[in-house]
């Protein structure tokens, strides 16, 4: 009996340890340039958090000529993957569809801003042609990649990222 239970303690244990592993291994660390105002970015995979009680994986990303970082979590459905984008002062989430890849105003539950205020940041001519960015289905670094290149556009003033 005693051998039964050292046995499968080794077994749990070695299960912990191998998803442990493989959550420092899947942990996504990004660098690049943004093709902005703000230079080059760096996106760093944090612990994940539990928004509106379902854990969402989380990222933070910061620009080199920025004060202010802004976050990232990761919806992800069965076919797709949504980001949800927010900064100090603006939120959206990029939306992964069939066919395109885009911004979309954040509504619902995920909500943090009051939309009238989030609608004083916006650009509302840059949000029009950032609707559809990319096609859909994209890998996570890469969508991750075109978030930090396209949304500081979507500020209708660069300096509330400063």
């Amino acid at each position: 009996m005693k051998h039964l239970t050292l046995l499968l303690l080794l077994i749990v244990l070695g299960a912990i340890n191998a998803k442990a592993t493989d959550l420092e291994e899947n942990t996504i660390n990004l660098k690049g340039n943004s093709n902005t105002r703000f230079g080059n970015y760096e996106i760093k995979e944090l612990p994940p958090v539990s928004v509106n009680g379902e854990l969402m994986r989380t990222f933070e990303l910061t620009y080199e000529k920025a004060q202010k970082t802004v976050l990232i979590n990761l919806d992800e459905r069965a076919n797709c993957r949504d980001y949800i984008v927010r900064s100090k002062n603006l939120e959206v989430r990029y939306v992964c569809k069939k066919t395109s890849f885009g911004a979309q105003l954040l509504t619902g539950r995920n909500m943090k801003y009051d939309p009238t205020l989030n609608a004083l940041f916006l650009a509302q001519d840059e949000f029009e042609k950032q609707k559809s960015i990319s096609e859909g289905g994209l890998p996570i670094a890469e969508a991750l990649g075109l978030i930090a290149s396209y949304y500081p556009n979507l500020l209708k003033r660069p300096e509330l990222l400063d």
